[in-house]
């Protein structure tokens, strides 16, 4: 998997240094892990770019003023309301053979056997919840839609992967072919009164 590295700088909590931080391009930050104490950092906010926007789950490196990197996921993310700027992150420290529950994008390959027979797919799930070792955590899990026809489903239950553990429920659906539905079709018939009224001026 593919590691992000943050080189972060170390900062005092509070609201105004918070305020303070962000006017000048940086994007404050908490780092958490177990039997340890907070780390209060900040980041240039172009920096997290790579690990926000992207379809791919990311491990992080997080170096504060230098130090050794510390093995982290993206735990939350803050969003301004109107600007959609990022305003704080909390990273979740990890280690090997811990095992940790994070989302992993569901992407779909193949060539679906449903659509050459004229339906459509819908991808219902995009991320799941899984169980798994953060050092053997993969960055997207595939979903192999090659022989779904018409009128079935792919659920959680049907995905097999070594070392990932899903959370969801088994029934979850995650993607489905249904028939291409024309233009007017399903449309509800005429009333009866309707009909009558429209024989009256025939």
């Amino acid at each position: 998997m593919n590691q992000v590295v943050l080189s972060a700088t170390k900062r005092e909590p509070g609201r105004n240094t918070a305020r303070d931080l962000r006017k000048n391009g940086r994007v404050p930050g908490v780092y958490y892990a177990n039997n340890q104490e907070p780390v209060h950092f900040s980041v240039p906010a172009l920096s997290l770019r790579p690990v926000v926007y992207t379809a791919e789950a990311k491990m992080v490196q997080l170096e504060v003023d230098g130090a050794k990197g510390r093995m982290c996921i993206l735990k939350d993310i803050t969003f301004d309301p109107i600007t959609d700027a990022i305003l704080h992150i909390d990273l979740l420290g990890v280690a090997a053979g811990q095992k940790i529950t994070v989302e992993i994008p569901l992407h779909i390959t193949g060539q679906s056997v449903g659509i050459r027979n004229g339906g459509v797919i819908e991808h219902v799930m995009h991320k799941a919840h899984v169980l798994v070792d953060p050092t053997k955590m993969p960055e997207h899990i595939d979903v192999d839609i090659t022989n779904l026809d018409i009128n079935q489903s792919l659920h959680i239950s049907d995905l097999s992967i070594p070392g990932v553990e899903f959370t969801e429920k088994a029934d979850s659906v995650v993607v489905t072919c249904v028939p291409h539905r024309v233009a007017g079709e399903g449309s509800a018939p005429a009333a009866p009164e309707a009909e009558a009224a429209s024989d009256d001026k025939a």
